[in-house]
């Protein structure tokens, strides 16, 4: 009876976990490719000297975002964006 309890217990926090991930994911790809900036939750691993473009991390996958980060820059944002989930690329986008 109680080896029961502690399996809906793991079940039910594993899937908190992986709805959690899931939702951070989504955020940040919705902020990326559709919105043309930084994502929210992912941290730059590797940037560059304009103060956004660079590789962003999450939990399972990451961003190559390309862009205008400068405060002189006339249109500022990301402007080539890579959607990578475990290492695949998924998705690109480019602002024009």
């Amino acid at each position: 009876m109680r080896s029961k309890k502690k399996l809906k217990l793991f079940i039910l926090a594993t899937g908190f976990l992986f709805v959690l991930c899931f939702s951070m994911m989504v955020v940040d790809y919705w902020r990326t490719i559709h919105g043309f900036e930084k994502p929210f939750f992912a941290i730059c691993r590797d940037g560059y000297d304009d103060g956004g473009s660079g590789i962003y991390t999450g939990m399972g996958y990451s961003f190559s975002i390309k862009g205008n980060f400068m405060p002189e820059d006339k249109f500022p944002g990301a402007t080539h964006t890579e959607f990578y989930i475990l290492g695949n690329k998924i998705t690109e986008s480019i602002r024009d």
